[in-house]
């Protein structure tokens, strides 16, 4: 034990001697441990690099605008492109802006639920709103309940 103080208090010693700069204090040392950059600090620590693929960017937007239905009666006016197949809604999106469609109208199998099938659709307007929603009731509404009631 005695031996092994004086030895550890001689290591430290000597690191601290071996890290001081000799020439103004304008060198940097750096013991153990990661590689370090002195440089200006790069702000992207963990993140992909400020590089943006424009057409991706765009065919994610194309791939949010386009409407999935399963009545066929709402896109009556649209044109029918084709037919597309997958078992994920964000690669079925991707294969209907791809196959140049805006809308789709999308069929289940019974063999297999996990699949869709999809008969895309080019509308050049928006499309009809279905029918079976009946229309608000005529009048003004009642007004609100005082502000004290609780019901």
């Amino acid at each position: 034990m005695k031996r092994s103080a004086p030895a550890s208090l001689l290591a430290v010693a000597l690191l601290l001697v071996a890290a001081t700069p000799s020439h103004g204090g304008h060198g940097r040392v750096f013991i153990g441990g990661p590689a370090i950059w002195w440089g200006p600090p790069y702000p992207y620590w963990g993140y992909p690099p400020p590089y943006y693929d424009w057409a991706e960017v765009a065919e994610k937007r194309a791939m949010a605008q386009v409407r999935l239905t399963t009545e066929a009666a709402l896109l009556s006016g649209c044109t029918r492109i084709g037919t597309v197949k997958d078992d994920s809604v964000k690669d079925l999106r991707r294969k209907i802006v791809r196959a140049g469609g805006n809308a789709a109208v999308l069929a289940f199998g019974v063999d297999d639920l996990s699949t869709m099938q999809a008969e895309v659709y080019r509308c050049t307007r928006t499309a009809k709103a279905p029918s079976n929603i009946p229309p608000p009731p005529a009048g003004t509404p009642p007004p609100p309940p005082p502000a004290g009631s609780s019901r």
